[in-house]
């Protein structure tokens, strides 16, 4: 099934079509974008009230976002409206004009559930791995404050310090006004004063950033220092970089500042706001650096939907749900239910599909192959050197509900085989074998090495993949948004038993991921654009 979600918000509308599996819980982006739409621009914010251009701009983007999810074939389009939306008096009327444009409901969000979204988005996006984050995003009209850890946040608060908000406030003057400079940094340090106390008493691990202000920041720290990827997720920076960029930044005009190496000249005018409330949060946190995360809102919205049906699949009591439930609940009593076990099961998911040519698996060694990708990791607990033979004697003695005895021993097998050592004579599990199940051990175990080198990192950086068999050999295309040159050669190293089980080489090359536009981590195709975007289920 396909899902298309629309955030609307107070600078930028955006869009975000997934293609996702709720008996496994898995999702895959197909196409993303965003229109800059300023709905809370001009006096707005300020005004409690949307103007008319505002409007029109705002539900041309919606219908145009909403015509392109059903193209792409999302049966269902969800859309939520956050801070300018929230605030305005005339909502009512922008939320008619909506529905009567596309046919979509938007659903306003309080702050505190916006603020869960987010959650949401960035931690099934980042491998926490049982630490507690510290999480922000800096809209156009407010910044969210969210600490959690992988699967629940302990504090949610909104304050209002947007970047459009701080821009139209003290900024709008196209000439450098340090005195107009000053007053807005400090109504930004008396602003977060309080919330900043209140964090105090949460001993986080790390610092996430995300947002638009936050991944052009990113875009112009990584062009000043050279930096060679293409998208943000991970990237770190720094409190003394980003002083140094709003030292030259304030000195010059917005017409100037797009001529900035890597400045998205859509932000141009705002991004000395949204970077003053980064430097603030940095300061008043007493922290030198940020994690940035792609991930926010929308992909919290996808989470969100892809939980809600898991969850209704548990009520009605269906058996796959509860075998899987099974495999999770085993991978979290050993801390490895994360970002990375779910990102391998997804590749390893889309190899076993793009095989079936190749290969007379059944339906049910899907699942192995899924359950298996869950647990991999289990054995760290007990040693990270040998965590795959660990990893197997756990599966075996472990109780796994809903699953048959041979399906626990394929999956200690697996596990067992997703590194290192191939298998051997002298191995118990691969002696004891009959030759139908080490074809199984073989191909399974070798599309799950495979699916783990190309997550080498654990950043989840190879969105998708799809398979092209021809007389050359077996050739990957792998999606992606950055470098992938380390997930390439790990694949590779761990590639011998894969060719082997489908006697053929194996090719790996990676191909944009589709929706995206090159450039800056700031950007994305516009509404325009998106008409061109190349699209695949």
């Amino acid at each position: 099934m396909l899902l298309g979600a629309i955030d609307v918000g107070t600078n930028s509308i955006h869009l975000i079509v997934v293609e996702m599996d709720p008996r496994f819980g898995t999702s895959r982006t197909i196409l993303k974008a965003r229109e800059m739409v300023r709905l809370g621009g001009g006096d707005a914010l300020a005004r409690g009230h949307l103007s008319k251009k505002g409007v029109q701009r705002g539900v041309a983007a919606i219908a145009k976002f909403a015509d392109a999810a059903r193209a792409a074939g999302a049966s269902d389009v969800r859309a939520v409206a956050t801070s300018a939306v929230r605030e305005a008096s005339n909502r009512d009327e922008f939320l008619a004009a909506v529905r009567a444009t596309s046919g979509i409901e938007v659903e306003v969000l309080g702050d505190v559930e916006e603020a869960r979204l987010i959650h949401l988005g960035v931690s099934r996006g980042y491998p926490l791995r049982g630490r507690v984050a510290c999480i922000f995003d800096i809209g156009g009209g407010s910044t969210e404050f969210i600490v959690g850890d992988a699967e629940r946040p302990f504090f949610l608060h909104s304050v209002r310090l947007g970047s459009l908000r701080l821009f139209d406030e003290y900024l709008r003057d196209e000439a450098p006004n340090i005195l107009a400079q000053r007053a807005l940094e400090q109504h930004v340090r008396a602003t977060l004063a309080p919330v900043a106390h209140q964090l105090a008493d949460y001993q986080f691990d790390l610092l996430i950033g995300t947002s638009g202000t936050v991944l052009g920041l990113a875009a112009l720290d990584a062009a000043e220092t050279g930096a060679q990827t293409q998208r943000a997720h991970g990237y770190v920076l720094r409190l003394e970089s980003l002083r140094a960029l709003q030292r030259t930044m304030v000195r010059l005009t917005a017409a100037e500042r797009r001529k900035l190496p890597g400045m998205n000249p859509r932000r141009s005018d705002i991004i000395v706001a949204g970077n003053a409330i980064v430097i603030a949060i940095l300061e008043a946190l007493d922290r030198e650096e940020l994690i940035v995360s792609e991930r926010a809102l929308r992909e919290g919205l996808v989470v969100d939907y892809l939980e809600r049906n898991i969850a209704l699949a548990r009520r009605l009591g269906d058996e796959r749900t509860r075998k899987f439930d099974a495999a999770h609940a085993l991978a979290r009593r050993f801390g490895e239910s994360d970002v990375h076990e779910n990102h391998v099961a997804l590749l390893a998911l889309q190899l076993f599909d793009g095989l079936q040519g190749r290969h007379h698996f059944e339906p049910a060694d899907r699942d192995v192959l899924f359950a298996a990708a869950l647990v991999h990791d289990v054995g760290r607990a007990v040693n990270p050197s040998a965590h795959h033979k660990h990893g197997a004697y756990i599966v075996r003695n472990a109780a796994l509900p809903g699953w048959r005895a041979e399906e626990v021993e394929l999956i200690a097998a697996l596990v067992r085989y997703h590194r290192k050592s191939l298998p051997k004579p002298t191995h118990p599990e691969w002696a004891d074998a009959t030759p139908e199940v080490r074809a199984k051990i073989e191909g399974l175990a070798g599309i799950l090495r495979v699916a783990d080198g190309l997550d080498r990192r654990h950043l989840g950086i190879v969105s998708g993949l799809a398979v092209e068999i021809d007389e050359a050999g077996i050739r990957l295309a792998l999606e992606a948004t950055q470098d992938i040159a380390p997930e390439i050669d790990a694949a590779l190293f761990k590639a011998e038993l894969f060719e082997r089980a489908f006697g053929a080489p194996l090719r790996l090359e990676a191909t944009p991921a589709p929706g995206y536009a090159s450039g800056s981590f700031d950007s994305e195709p516009s509404a325009a654009e998106i008409d061109a975007a190349s699209l695949s289920g």
